[in-house]
């Protein structure tokens, strides 16, 4: 089923790069806007393991790592990997539209 839960939050251009990411803020929810190889993911923008946030994190392989103590989470799932945390990020489906991205911020 289709949903009609998605919002503008940027423009594709604003994310042209590979391996980028932007850090964006909507209804108060702090997010970052990934472009992971062509594909675009968004995600909570605070690590689980010490609530720091991930904007200043590179972008690798379908994953954003922290820059604090450098947990990788997976863009698609935001299931972490190594021992620090085992709590994922949030996630929240986007399309593209019109060369606009939008976010499902419904859970």
């Amino acid at each position: 089923m289709v949903s009609d839960n998605f919002i503008a939050v940027a423009k594709l251009a604003d994310l042209s790069l590979n391996n980028s990411s932007i850090a964006i803020e909507v209804e108060g929810r702090k997010l970052l806007l990934c472009n992971a190889d062509g594909q675009i993911f968004c995600v909570q923008n605070r690590c689980t393991h010490r609530n720091f946030p991930l904007d200043k994190g590179r972008i690798r392989r379908c994953a954003v790592i922290c820059p604090e103590h450098g947990v990788l989470f997976d863009l698609r799932s935001g299931v972490p990997k190594g021992e620090l945390t085992k709590i994922p990020l949030k996630t929240f489906m986007t399309r593209i539209v019109d060369g606009m991205i939008e976010v499902n911020l419904a859970l």
